[in-house]
């Protein structure tokens, strides 16, 4: 496979502006088998191969298809499914545990193109824990690095899986970050996202809320700074009655970073009575980031009821001067304002070793609980 269509849009729109979806020829190659200290009241399944995926990567019509079908398709799309069959990359399948949280830690170097899948289901009535964190070197040599890594989670009736993921990677490694739900009845997904660092992420979640008051709940912050690239794709696909999807997105840009993020929600026939909502906050430290924001809602059904927004912008002038005027400069101000919509976002994150190691990245010297 030398190239990769990621992160396409749920309802296409004008080619010029290059938004519906990314082409890449820097794909991970290598297959990478997890590995991860599995709590003994979780049952794990041998490695098998990837199944991959006969759907068009670009055809919403076959995706929906798929999903209408009780499959995942997740955010990337179906050519990573394809990439990891075709790397022959071993998917671990786990069948969850309550109260036994899962960490599941993957470092990266450079050289390398590390390619890793898991696949999680959680049984009727469970609630599940689960910690994914993304971290490489801190120096980076002349080497670059391409990864990637997928989750699929299968959610079963009247049960919940609460997804944090940490990324703290070097400005040379090319990251693919895919995640897909299949939502049962009442079945939960909730996913804290946090972005610290990294050169080129391309991340995507899609959640198919088939299930009679399933839901999803997504929080993601970011900071991309220096000629980092963020490309983001959230859909939740809302099939059954009584469905609920929130998505909030709060994010700083810094420097020539520069930004994608879509959300979508789609509101299908049957899905009365569902909700939806989405919205982002970016903050621009800059004048040379740039920043690009598709909010979307598309409704084949008439009972929901759906908002979005984005809000961008700078400091106001209100506000620096008050902060000045108690003794702070222009880039402590900046300082203390991006750190503050990282952090609250971390303090979501149920894993207390992981938000420790965040508060050290973003506090260094400070003094952590």
């Amino acid at each position: 496979m030398e190239k990769m269509y990621v992160n396409h849009l749920p309802c296409i729109t004008w080619k010029w502006l290059k938004m519906n979806g990314v082409e890449s020829s820097d794909l991970p190659v290598s297959a990478s088998r997890i590995t991860a200290d599995v709590p003994s009241g979780w049952t794990v399944s041998d490695d098998t191969a990837a199944q991959g995926s006969d759907i068009a990567a670009n055809s919403n019509a076959e995706i929906e298809k798929a999903l209408f079908a009780d499959k995942i398709v997740t955010g990337l799309g179906p050519d990573m499914d394809r990439l990891i069959k075709e790397a022959d990359v071993p998917v671990l399948r786990l069948t969850a545990s309550a109260d036994e949280p899962l960490v599941i830690e993957n470092i990266y170097k450079d050289g390398d193109s590390k390619l890793s899948a898991v696949e999680i289901t959680i049984p009727d009535g469970v609630d599940a824990v689960v910690t994914e964190k993304f971290i490489s070197e801190d120096v980076c040599s002349d080497g670059n690095a391409v990864c990637g890594f997928q989750t699929r989670l299968i959610i079963g009736k009247n049960a919940s899986v609460k997804l944090d993921q940490v990324q703290k990677l070097a400005k040379n490694v090319v990251f693919y970050n895919d995640i897909g739900t299949f939502n049962a009845e009442n079945g939960r997904f909730e996913l804290v996202e946090v972005i610290l660092a990294g050169g080129s992420t391309y991340f995507g979640s899609r959640s198919n809320l088939a299930g009679r008051e399933s839901s999803l709940d997504i929080e993601m912050a970011y900071l991309v700074k220096g000629k980092e690239a963020l490309d983001s794709n959230i859909a939740a696909f809302q099939r059954g009655k009584r469905t609920d999807a929130q998505i909030r997105v709060n994010g700083v840009l810094k420097d020539e970073a520069k930004k994608l993020t879509k959300a979508t929600i789609d509101f299908k026939t049957g899905s009365t009575d569902s909700v939806g909502s989405e919205t982002e906050d970016v903050l621009m430290m800059s004048d040379n980031v740039v920043n690009r924001t598709v909010p979307l809602i598309l409704c084949t059904e008439e009972s929901v009821e759906g908002v979005h927004g984005a809000t961008l912008g700078r400091p106001s002038e209100e506000i620096m001067t008050y902060m000045m005027s108690r003794g702070l400069d222009k880039n402590q101000i900046y300082d203390i304002m991006e750190k503050a919509r990282l952090d609250a976002a971390a303090a979501k994150i149920h894993d207390e070793q992981t938000r420790r190691e965040i508060a050290e990245y973003l506090h260094p010297g400070e003094e952590t609980e």
